[in-house]
């Protein structure tokens, strides 16, 4: 469970032909794999596609959301028990664009949590402060707060499958608050990745906290990941436009192993 953890967020991008020519190029072997979880997460519909194209590599497929439901009526949406019957292990749940766009909470963040994991997934929580938040200094009351509602009623058993993304929103490129399309600093990521773990051992216990997967998204880039990753509390990363390179997205895998 220790290992890096790599996740590449391709959101809604890409077609087939997109997605063929990426595996053509992306040319890391299992030796190197290995030695961390590289995760893949295209929309839904690329999800076979995806899976039929990693073949015997050492990559995981993961999905971009779930339902709040387990199952029903709930036209256009997607269940946990779905994405595990096919092959998915990890889902990227309250990534940023999920909160703005569709006005997705941290309690409903939690609901999703805890269906991903009866239904064997890792939960990948996405979490952090947005600019006007940043300039007010409340950057670690909003993770924090984000973080325990986030985590509401886990025990020590469902924690362990839980990885924690710090996604500062004016440091994501896409984001319409990074008009410079800047990262946060590995120094100050550093920060906040600490009181991640501080609080979930606060809520569970040193063992659980240790363990804990915490990765770092917003503007990930080949150019700055060197620093990101020589971060004692930085875990690994979630990548979105740099993930849909084949040749950048290696670059990135290899600076953590």
């Amino acid at each position: 469970m220790n290992k890096p953890c790599i996740i590449a967020n391709w959101k809604m991008n890409f077609d087939q032909m997109g997605i063929e020519r990426f595996f053509s190029r992306f040319s890391l072997d299992n030796v190197v794999l290995e030695r961390c979880r590289a995760v893949i997460c295209p929309t839904y519909v690329y999800l076979e596609k995806v899976k039929s194209l990693i073949g015997d590599k050492e990559l995981l497929l993961g999905a971009q959301n779930i339902s709040s439901e387990e199952k029903g009526a709930y036209t256009g949406e997607v269940a946990a028990s779905q994405l595990a019957d096919i092959g998915c292990r990890y889902v990227i749940l309250g990534h940023s664009e999920r909160r703005r766009y569709f006005n997705e909470d941290n309690e409903l963040v939690n609901k999703k949590v805890k269906l991903a994991i009866k239904n064997n997934l890792f939960p990948v929580i996405c979490l952090g402060e947005n600019y006007r938040e940043k300039e007010d200094g409340l950057t670690k009351k909003v993770v924090e707060s984000s973080l325990r509602a986030c985590l509401n009623g886990l025990n020590g058993f469902q924690i362990k499958k839980v990885i924690i993304a710090y996604e500062p929103v004016w440091a994501i490129s896409t984001s319409p608050e990074n008009v410079e399309g800047v990262a946060d600093s590995p120094e100050s990521a550093q920060v906040v990745h600490k009181l991640i773990k501080r609080v979930v051992a606060e809520l569970f216990d040193e063992h659980a906290a240790e363990a804990m997967m915490v990765i770092y998204g917003g503007s990930v880039t080949p150019a700055n990941i060197q620093g990101l990753a020589a971060m004692d509390d930085i875990n690994g990363v979630l990548v979105g436009g740099a993930s849909r390179e084949a040749d950048s997205f290696s670059k990135i895998i290899r600076a953590f192993i």
